[in-house]
């Protein structure tokens, strides 16, 4: 792509500027960063090549798996090589360009314009959908050749509303077809007609009047009769296989009631409601239902042989799902909420290996627990509090560390948020890893400090530079400098080597590299 060259031209110009640094790694803080160096991955070692110009302005960074770079708060690009997918997200989450091969191609700039074209394993076809404004609307499917529509004044869509659906000075007439049901509207959703050729399917409509569906398939007959719409309504379902049908009675808001029978046609569930005060009793396919409900459900209660629920909005909810049919808190998750919907507390235990556990008080007060119960020695547990908008501290179930300043929001920011957002607020952060790795960083590397097995990096924006560690891909080893890089002394092993604003000053020896660096 066009910015990806640029992004390349970019960083070539300024390494060209700074001789002697064309490789390894360039601070001039705050204008430009540039840093190649081998760093532990989930994947194994890597080589990661990290740009920065106007950080964070600018940023891109290069690995064997892949790139991405950003231009905050503007877009960010990314590049996978083992399926060669490109990702665009711009003025997100407005903007989205998305291409996965042949299989789908994705661009959208809500709500202006959408394109969607995508490869479907199963059918073997294309499908192509594209509109502008949600009022012009094209496209093809390999089944039904091309389609276009301007909304209102007609057209025909394919695989957007139905199989087919097409339309004229709408919503004065309309054409549905899917499968083989086919139902006209003139206008929608006054009077409407519709049918299958076996007559199984039907559907008369005098909206609000009257409407008649009717519904025959293998599985079960359904019938719904609706009068003076939304006031008045019945019917029944009559599975083809099964234990139970039932029927439904409602004249709102009066009255309404649901009733379940077996195949001997003996009531096993009943659900009646008056008044907006509603009570159910039986038993389901599943288990036993009871319950209750006063006004329309803003306060209810409800227990099944699975589920429990007590809710007076908004001042309390409580709602617990269980593993199976014992009810065992073990092997359950529930959220309380109190008031909802600005304090939520959840306990979820349903997966015995891990426990979760949260407490939000939105938007201010934001904490997760993850427990990974062992059988023999304590359990392992992660924790995660966020004091938005000032500070986010983790840590893992392995033992790492985690500190954001300023917050970096919820859990689970999507990359195109902690891409093009996260940056120009991430002031101080400070890192702990499991294999005794640390890391902190203040004010976009004015202080930029890590150490580990391998050693130590220290950078002052870039007046003063030591870097143990040996990982900079390019440099002889380790090195100290200062006045970004005009003074700078590396070694390896015994031998060291000078250079003074960049002019290399040749060899030398001595009984330790080291002593030297701390002496300058």
């Amino acid at each position: 792509m066009t910015t990806v060259r640029a992004s390349k031209l970019l960083t070539c110009l300024l390494l060209a500027l700074l001789p002697g640094c064309a490789t390894g790694r360039a601070n001039l803080w705050p204008v430009f960063f540039h840093e190649t160096r081998r760093v532990p991955t989930p994947q194994g070692p890597q080589t990661v090549t990290t740009t920065e110009f106007l950080y964070p302005l600018f940023t891109r960074q290069s690995r064997e798996d892949g790139t991405w770079h950003a231009v905050r708060p503007f877009y960010n690009y990314e590049h996978r090589r083992e399926n060669g997918r490109h990702r665009v997200q711009y003025l997100w989450p407005l903007g989205l360009h998305f291409k996965d091969g042949d299989k789908e191609t994705h661009h959208r700039l809500f709500p202006l314009f959408e394109y969607q074209k995508s490869w479907s394993p199963k059918t073997k076809k294309h499908a192509v959908h594209a509109h502008l404004l949600q009022l012009l609307r094209w496209g093809s499917d390999d089944e039904w050749g091309p389609y276009f529509a301007l909304i209102p004044l007609g057209g025909v869509t394919h695989g957007v509303i139905a199989d087919t659906w097409s339309f004229a000075l709408f919503p004065l007439y309309s054409h549905y077809r899917q499968g083989d049901y086919v139902r006209n509207d003139l206008p929608w959703p006054v009077l409407g007609y519709g049918r299958t050729p076996d007559g199984t399917r039907k559907m008369y409509r005098l909206w609000p009047l009257f409407v008649s569906q009717v519904k025959d398939d293998p599985r079960e007959r359904r019938t719904r009769y609706d009068l003076l719409w939304p006031l008045v309504r019945w019917g029944r379902v009559v599975p083809t296989r099964g234990r139970y049908y039932h029927t439904v009675a409602v004249v709102t808001p009066f009255y309404s009631h649901v009733k379940r029978f077996d195949r001997q046609g003996d009531l096993i569930w009943c659900l009646r409601s008056f008044l907006g005060v509603s009570f159910c009793t039986g038993a389901l396919e599943q288990g036993d239902r009871t319950g209750w409900s006063v006004l329309w459900s803003l306060a209810r209660k409800v227990s099944t042989n699975r589920s429990d629920e007590f809710r007076i909005l908004p001042f309390y909810w409580r709602t617990t799902r269980y593993s199976g049919p014992e009810k065992d808190p073990e092997r359950s998750w529930t959220r309380y909420r109190a008031p909802w919907p600005l304090v939520w507390i959840d306990s979820d235990r349903s997966d015995p290996d891990h426990h979760k556990g949260g407490l939000v008080v939105a938007p201010l007060y934001w904490h997760y627990t993850d427990t990974y119960p062992a059988e023999n020695g304590p359990a392992r547990k992660g924790r995660r509090i966020t004091l938005w908008p000032l500070v986010t501290w983790e840590r893992g179930p392995a033992g790492d560390h985690h500190l954001w300043l300023a917050s970096r929001g919820w859990k689970d920011a999507s990359k195109g948020f902690k891409r093009n957002y996260r940056a120009f607020f991430d002031l101080f952060q400070h890192h702990r890893h499991p294999d005794g790795r640390k890391e902190t960083r203040l004010l976009w590397r004015l202080y930029h400090h890590r150490r580990g097995p391998d050693g130590r990096y220290l950078s002052l924006a870039g007046l003063f530079t030591y870097d143990g560690t040996g990982e900079v891909v390019g440099e002889e080893g380790k090195y100290v400098s200062a006045l970004f890089g005009l003074v700078k002394c590396s070694w390896r092993g015994q031998a060291r080597r000078w250079r003074i604003l960049y002019i290399p000053l040749g060899a030398g020896g001595g009984a330790n590299g080291e002593e030297d660096a701390a002496a300058l």
